[in-house]
């Protein structure tokens, strides 16, 4: 499948089941090399729990176009045209953001006509609101190399007013997102339903090529975003 959205056009899929309702959770990969395909076991894991969903390739990875420079709020575009597109508006929706994405499923999830009940970030990362709109580039990495800038994330402001559910999953090991992120998002998380942190041992940043491997932990997580 493909998916305009402005000037690139994104590969996109849809993974169901015999019983799957309507798609009604969107995946969105992260950064470097991700791709969609990385999230694609998970996502067969949650279609035999009853939950079918869609996932894309941002501009610049996997199958995807890649004709204007990317940046977080081209990314946010990008995800909101999948979820327009691609999910079904009749019911509370659920996003899944991994690493990068962390911070382009809350902003996602803050929007309320997207009606998104549950937040799901899986080591997922919040951006100082000054990298938001910069070409990734070495002024986006200036801007992250500030220490601790990732403390003045907006959308750390945004979702004190989430009313949904939101589950934040860390990996003990990560060496990339500091452990800190989680915690500042469930301390913002003031209207939340419900913001549970949820450990994961002896697993660093790559969770998602773990979770291929490791069937425990894949339905896990699939069990987390099932909710």
């Amino acid at each position: 499948m493909a998916l305009q959205a402005g000037a690139e056009t994104l590969a996109c899929d849809l993974i169901t089941a015999p019983g799957c309702g309507a798609v009604s959770t969107l995946f969105l990969h992260g950064a470097g090399q991700s791709t969609r395909q990385r999230q694609w076991p998970l996502r067969e894991t949650l279609a035999q729990h009853g939950h079918a969903s869609a996932a894309i390739d941002f501009s610049g990875h996997g199958d995807s176009s890649a004709l204007l420079p990317n940046s977080l709020a081209k990314r946010l575009d990008e995800a909101q045209a999948a979820l327009d597109r691609l999910c079904d508006d009749g019911a509370a929706r659920t996003v899944v953001g991994v690493s990068m994405s962390g911070e382009i499923a809350m902003r996602l999830a803050c929007r309320p006509g997207n009606r998104i009940g549950h937040v799901v970030t899986i080591v997922g990362a919040v951006y100082d609101g000054a990298a938001f709109a910069l070409p990734f580039g070495p002024d986006f990495s200036a801007a992250l190399r500030r220490p601790g800038s990732w403390r003045d994330a907006e959308s750390l402001r945004m979702i004190r007013q989430y009313p949904g559910r939101i589950t934040l999953v860390r990996a003990l090991e990560d060496k990339v997102i500091p452990a800190e992120v989680a915690d500042l998002i469930r301390e913002n998380a003031h209207a939340a339903s419900a913001c549970r942190i949820v450990d994961l041992p002896g697993i660093d940043h790559r969770v998602s090529e773990r979770s291929a491997q490791d069937e425990h932990l894949r339905r896990s997580l699939a069990e987390l975003i099932a909710g």
